[in-house]
């Protein structure tokens, strides 16, 4: 069966009379990307092509056992990713509440500063070094295998972060807003969402950074 429909027509179109002028690979690719064909749809093409040419399908590799390697590390950092930065995250409130205390919660400052943070640090003590452990691994991954770049597994996950992590930011900033149109600013509330925004930002951009394959100069 041939491949061609797993390409568009019209490129693939492109491609075999390109081929048929002689026009080498590497060209044909840096010219559709440029008119703003992705590489995944140019390189469907030439494999559309290239099967046609030679007779036989392009073999596809046996990635199922990586692919559920992959969304394992990648679910597991986002994970422990989690944990890690809003146990810090709570970890910063208390301290915060116990500086700026709120007289309507006496009962809850009552509880020794110890208790209350214990269950926080040890979440940040396991959750954090396993998170590097993965990011270290994840990085190695990527640098023995760059195609891991276009993994669907990896981009879903990493934009699914992203979003949460920028849903975060958002509600971070109506709520400031809201208290100020109200004019319940306090300093506790203030460094409250200051912290808030600061671990949703630096989650955002963590994920932003490593969305696409670093560039290369020569």
């Amino acid at each position: 069966m041939s491949t061609a429909s797993a390409s568009d027509p019209g490129l693939l179109a492109f491609v075999r009379a390109a081929k048929g002028q002689g026009v080498n690979d590497e060209f044909i690719v840096a010219l559709l990307c440029q008119r703003g064909w992705s590489e995944r749809r140019v390189y469907a093409a030439f494999s559309s092509y290239y099967a046609d040419a030679l007779g036989m399908p392009v073999p596809a590799r046996a990635g199922r056992v990586e692919n559920a390697r992959d969304a394992f590390y990648y679910l597991l950092n986002f994970i422990m990713l989690g944990f890690w930065t809003v146990a810090l995250g709570q970890v910063f409130y208390i301290l915060i509440a116990q500086a700026f205390p709120d007289a309507t919660q006496t009962p809850y400052y009552a509880e020794s500063l110890r208790d209350q943070i214990s269950w926080q640090v040890a979440v940040v003590v396991i959750a954090f070094p396993v998170f590097i452990f993965v990011h270290t691994l994840i990085g190695r991954e990527l640098s023995k295998r760059p195609d891991l770049y276009d993994s669907a597994v990896r981009r879903w996950l990493t934009y699914l972060a992203l979003v949460i992590a920028a849903i975060v930011v958002l509600l971070d900033g109506v709520w400031f807003i809201s208290a100020l149109l109200r004019g319940e600013l306090t300093i506790r509330f203030v460094l409250d969402s200051l912290v808030l925004l600061v671990l949703g930002g630096g989650v955002f951009l963590y994920y932003l950074k490593t969305i696409d394959a670093p560039t290369t100069q020569s």
